[in-house]
């Protein structure tokens, strides 16, 4: 499909599409089952920590001080009610650690914003805690490609029909390239618009589900295909 010349912006999603995020949480998770290694096997630390996640992302959204409520509230079930002191400071370590490593941008990124600068307006569209996604926001670099970034509370239909008329732009005028079918395709070609897919590696649970048909969802096979797509 060629979408050259249709659409005034393109929405990029950040984690895992501009940079790396989810192989940090992966490692976060890893040094969580250690830490609880006596008390309970891995498996049974990953779902617990599962089902926490699920229950506190509805009441505090995203980001990693949600996964620290999430590890705190596994850690106090696997241990029978209570944690001690060194689980406690554990657990705060590896959230400080998952919080502040460093940026790692994707690989053909940079070129692709470069590109596309000044044929486009680019914004940046992520979700999550404000504070933690503006500072990867500026951290990146990547800033003096965007317009500027979106925060949004969630990624459902709701929520890019609100981003759709904050730009003044119709749905089937919204573009949003991004990793997670979950996020970013089905709930834009849901309302209309259009997506391109551009797979990542490591998909966090959460955001896995099946691909929907349709004639507005493109799928490529890194960032720089869309160059071909879009130029």
């Amino acid at each position: 499909m060629d979408l050259k010349g249709r659409f005034r912006y393109i929405f990029f999603d950040a984690d895992d599409t501009l940079w790396e995020n989810e192989r940090y949480f992966r490692a976060a998770e890893a040094k969580f089952t250690a830490l609880l290694s006596a008390y309970a096997s891995k498996e049974r630390t990953q779902e617990v920590l599962a089902l926490k996640q699920e229950d506190n992302i509805p009441l505090f959204g995203y980001g990693s001080k949600t996964y620290m409520t999430g590890m705190t509230d596994a850690a106090i079930e696997i241990c029978g009610g209570s944690i001690t002191e060194e689980i406690y400071y554990g657990i705060k370590e590896i959230i400080t650690t998952l919080a502040f490593h460093e940026l790692q941008i994707i690989d053909g990124v940079e070129e692709v914003l470069q590109k596309l600068q000044g044929h486009y307006i680019l914004v940046a569209a992520t979700k999550g805690d404000l504070t933690e996604q503006m500072g990867k926001f500026r951290k990146s670099g990547l800033a003096k490609y965007f317009h500027h970034c979106e925060v949004m509370e969630n990624k459902d239909e709701k929520n890019y029909l609100e981003l759709t008329a904050k730009h003044d732009i119709r749905p089937e005028e919204l573009l949003m390239i991004g990793n997670s079918v979950k996020s970013d395709i089905a709930p834009v070609v849901n309302i209309g618009g259009h997506a391109i897919h551009v797979p990542h590696e490591v998909v966090w649970v959460h955001e896995m589900m099946d691909m929907p048909e349709s004639d507005r969802i493109i799928e490529v096979k890194s960032i720089r295909d869309i160059l071909e797509i879009l130029l």
